[in-house]
């Protein structure tokens, strides 16, 4: 017998087939993590990816302000996804109540998908237009999303460029998202690295296109913006911190995922942070272990924030025995080829082994569960030959 269902187990909602062969006989198929096959003890294991998911949540729950200036969206989705303190924190600190659009599904892209002019952008780009549908149809007055070329400057590289997508994609939907031609879409132009410019264009940007506010008002807001954005970042770091000394003192591994913000979206991983837990792997993201190590040396012009985080993340992995790293890799991602090659020699070079996954639009985690398990064996056979060694 074969039948349909959905798992309401954890927050992938997979859709399961199940062939029963009779006499307590079962195949589970479409399953992104091992929970309906009876691993929930190893899927309650630590992880960072979910944490930073339930906290990024959390900055959409409503401000109470019971006269706000106005309702502004935010689009869930790419920068946003680091940035939602910062923005949140900024908009309401002025009188704005601000409402962020819902975490990204399948349906959500399929609402956006007839705007998306270029087949070959990366996912997480794509979901963009979804939030955007998602947002009007949350009534909002204005949605803001600004273009940036800079993101926060943290001294680990030449510069602190955002990807081109990430940068200016605003300036795309803008063009292409037809209701957005008599919408208020605020895309100003901001740059957070440098604090002093960032204040100075904001008191012209909102100064002028809300009266009343003041000056002293914006100022305040951006002192409160940057208070809260460290404070989350902050957080990020107690907390992988927390779950890397729960897996000392349990034995565990240590699976260090290496991507961009967005890469902790349920809908680009499709659940691969579950999967990694339910082989018994304590999960941390990049930015909660790059400050733990000295910048690596490498061979590319390291120009990219996103890029320098996960290169500090492949070193420290080299330090710590019982941590492994898994880079997540977006389809149509072009500057992810530049960091590539240099995390696996930064692994190789320090004796550990350099796993990359890539994902996007492909749910099928087959693949993706051979790698992990070829890796834990790998793991595992050079652990035997260095005590047998010993």
């Amino acid at each position: 017998n074969v039948r349909s269902t959905r798992c309401g187990l954890c927050e992938n909602h997979c859709n399961l087939t199940i062939n029963d062969f009779g006499g307590g006989r079962r195949f589970i198929s479409g399953n992104r993590c091992e929970r309906p096959l009876g691993g929930t003890k190893k899927a309650d294991l630590p992880n960072l990816y979910k944490w930073k998911l339930e906290k990024l949540r959390s900055y959409g729950e409503p401000s109470g302000n019971p006269n706000p200036i106005a309702t502004i969206g935010l689009p869930f989705g790419l920068n946003f996804f680091e940035l939602l303190p910062f923005w949140t924190k900024l908009l309401r600190t002025l009188g704005f109540e601000t409402v962020i659009s819902d975490v990204s599904t399948r349906d959500m892209y399929m609402k956006g998908q007839h705007s998306i002019p270029s087949d070959t952008v990366c996912y997480p780009a794509k979901l963009m237009h979804g939030h955007i549908e998602n947002l009007l149809e949350k009534g909002v007055d204005a949605i803001f999303y600004p273009c940036m070329t800079y993101n926060l400057d943290e001294g680990r590289a030449s510069n602190c460029y955002n990807c081109p997508v990430v940068a200016y994609y605003p300036e795309l939907l803008k063009a292409n998202v037809s209701a957005l031609a008599d919408f208020d879409f605020m895309m100003p132009y901001f740059e957070l690295a440098d604090p002093k410019r960032f204040r100075k264009h904001a008191v012209s940007y909102f100064c002028k296109k809300y009266p009343q506010l003041k000056k002293k008002k914006v100022l305040e807001a951006a002192d409160a913006a940057y208070q809260a954005q460290q404070e989350y970042c902050t957080a990020v770091r107690l907390e992988g911190q927390k779950a890397i000394r729960y897996a000392d003192e349990h034995g565990l591994d240590v699976a260090v995922i290496a991507g961009r913000p967005y890469h902790v979206d349920p809908e680009i991983n499709h659940g691969i942070d579950q999967l990694i837990s339910s082989f018994g792997l304590v999960i941390v993201s990049e930015d909660a272990v790059w400050q733990l190590t000295d910048a690596p040396e490498v061979h590319v012009l390291n120009q990219w924030t996103y890029h320098s985080r996960m290169y500090g993340a492949a070193k420290y992995v080299t330090q710590k025995e019982n941590a492994q790293l898994i880079q997540l890799v977006s389809f149509g991602c072009g500057i992810d080829a530049i960091t590539t090659d240099e995390m696996r020699a930064i692994c190789e070079n320090g004796g550990k082994i350099y796993t990359q996954l890539k994902i996007d639009e492909i749910s099928n985690l087959g693949a993706a569960k051979i790698r992990i398990r070829s890796m834990l064996a790998a793991v595992e056979e050079g652990r035997k030959l260095a005590e047998h060694n010993a």
